[in-house]
């Protein structure tokens, strides 16, 4: 009897041991990261144009630095890779550069941007708020629509670009995106102005801050 008594109670002994080790095991196992749903970004921001050419003596053409206003959309694949789509919109003034005289304002410009791409961001902690770091990369194109003298023409070009930027939650949904992009690429001369003349490869950085509105 007694050797029944001590049988069952290792028996007993065991199966609590194993059924606290299995409530452990759960507990302890870490969760899956959620893959977010799709979101928006409407901005606004400071655009810096590069040289458009560099003429003889040290004279130049470009485009003035000046506000820059636009949209990005979000479509996650993962929990830390998206497909994002962005336009964006400037009106900076064309400029001539001469050394020592400084430049002089002689037409505008209207400049639409627009590029797809990916987004790769770190992980931000599950369950908590905390802000988002990623970079970007895409490609896509600049349309200038170019005034000087009471002409008007119109020029493309293709535009690869890079970004880095970090979301920072205000709410569940809601967040403050803040975002460094450079557009790289070359003005079509030919096309604007009818001169055959290659224009130099020049980086346009747009710094932005807007809102993300996710889904």
């Amino acid at each position: 009897m007694n050797r029944q008594l001590v049988l069952a109670a290792v028996i007993g002994a065991l199966a609590l041991g194993a059924s606290s080790a299995e409530a452990q095991r759960r507990t302890t196992r870490l969760p899956v990261a959620a893959v977010p749903g799709p979101s928006i970004s409407p901005y606004a921001g400071y655009m810096m144009f590069g040289d458009i050419i560099d003429g003889p003596l040290g004279t130049s053409l470009t485009s003035s630095s000046g506000s820059v206003f636009g949209i990005q959309g979000n479509l996650p694949l993962g929990s830390v890779l998206s497909v994002v789509g962005n336009v964006a919109y400037s009106e900076p003034d064309l400029r001539f550069g001469v050394p020592i005289l400084g430049g002089v304002t002689f037409g505008k410009s209207q400049v639409l941007m627009y590029d797809a791409g990916l987004q790769l961001s770190a992980p931000s902690g599950i369950g908590q708020r905390t802000i988002t770091p990623f970079v970007q990369v895409g490609a896509g194109g600049m349309k200038y629509d170019v005034e000087t003298a009471g002409i008007k023409r119109s020029a493309s070009n293709l535009a690869f670009n890079a970004g880095v930027g970090v979301d920072v939650p205000l709410a569940q949904n809601i967040g403050v995106r803040l975002f460094a992009k450079d557009y790289v690429g070359k003005f079509d001369v030919k096309e604007a102005a009818g001169i055959d003349y290659d224009a130099k490869t020049s980086h346009n950085i747009a710094l932005s801050a807007g809102l993300k509105l996710q889904f």
